[in-house]
């Protein structure tokens, strides 16, 4: 049976997930949301319904399933009118402004039991997957250290990821939770966080650069930096340094070398198309297994993301280490208050 697909929001993102939707057996795009005349007419010249209200489309368009591809800002609204009308939700990061949305949107899931999936399409990559599987097979050794790099120089002052209002925060928000996932993937939990900004060099309202400490996993201590100002020159994105070798994935290839030989390329360039690809594959196959096949990233996994974006921007403040933990969901859960991000 062919999965039906709505698409709300067809910017950047969701152009993406609309150009890899058609590689994917088994899904039809049959509807397309967006406030922007360019974009209905784009999709109405694939022949894909067209709406400007998301409830509308919800009534009428007969959905299996949804990418949600909006400003953040109305992630959780958005993806609980869908999942509260039975529609499966591929939902693109962050999930949700805070920890408290992203609990309410995952209760919905739950509620209506739907699938409600963060959009993590590294976890995807071929040369990633590769990557953890050495790790996980010991091959490096013991990790010692890692850096992950999301920095290219890109004029932000008229796009909406720079409103605080739509988008939450600055870069943190918006390249920290790949490289939080990322790191999640690769080691095991994000547990701990320290985040310094760097010299803003674009003036917007909110953080262009900032480089964040990070403690996951077993203990392992690395690195993130972020920034829509920097140009670095690297060409790889994701480097782990174990004690018999090093990995580094690339943008172009990647390689890898063990201690006392030279460097061996064990993967390509990376494909976008081909990460949504993959992983709105993955989407489809668990939203109609029925729960049989279980998704990529778990739930815990998709909130902790969250969290670990609310610790990153708590240590912008506090000036040292956070924890990433449940401690701050579970008191407004219970009606305490958590610390409001500035």
């Amino acid at each position: 049976m062919t999965m039906r697909i709505g698409i709300i929001g067809l910017g950047r993102a969701g152009t993406v997930h609309l150009d890899a939707w058609p590689h994917v057996r088994g899904a039809e795009v049959v509807a397309v949301c967006d406030p922007s005349p360019a974009a209905r007419k784009r999709a109405r010249e694939l022949g894909i319904r067209v709406y400007t209200d998301p409830a509308l489309m919800l009534e009428t368009a007969e959905l299996d399933g949804v990418t949600i591809a909006t400003p953040p800002a109305d992630h959780a609204e958005i993806a609980i009118a869908c999942l509260d009308r039975g529609v499966h939700v591929l939902c693109e990061k962050p999930l949700a402004l805070t920890t408290w949305d992203a609990l309410a949107m995952l209760k919905a899931a739950a509620r209506n039991k739907r699938q409600l999936l963060l959009a993590t399409k590294f976890r995807h990559v071929p040369e990633l997957a590769a990557a953890r599987e050495l790790i996980a097979g010991g091959k490096l050794g013991d990790p010692v250290a890692f850096e992950v790099s999301f920095c290219s120089p890109v004029d932000m002052s008229k796009r909406w990821n720079s409103q605080r209002g739509v988008a939450g925060g600055g870069v943190i928000i918006d390249n920290g939770c790949h490289a939080f996932d990322i790191m999640s993937y690769l080691f095991g939990s994000v547990t701990r966080v320290q985040t310094n900004l760097h010299r803003p060099l674009q003036r917007i309202g909110v953080e262009d650069g900032a480089t964040i400490q990070v403690r996951a996993g077993d203990g392992v201590v690395g690195k993130a930096d972020v920034s829509w100002s920097l140009s670095t020159g690297r060409n790889s994105y994701v480097n782990v340094h174990g004690s018999l070798g090093t990995i580094e994935v690339g943008w172009q290839e990647t390689r890898v070398k063990y201690l006392g030989k030279d460097w061996e390329t064990i993967g390509g360039s990376y494909d976008k198309i081909d990460a949504h690809r993959r992983m709105q594959t993955c989407f489809v196959e668990t939203s109609q297994s029925g729960g049989a096949t279980p998704p990529w990233i778990s739930t815990v996994e998709c909130l902790r993301t969250v969290a670990a974006v609310e610790a990153a921007y708590r240590s912008v403040h506090s000036g040292g280490w956070e924890w990433v933990d449940t401690k701050g969901m579970r008191q407004r859960r219970t009606g305490g208050r958590g610390r409001k991000r500035a």
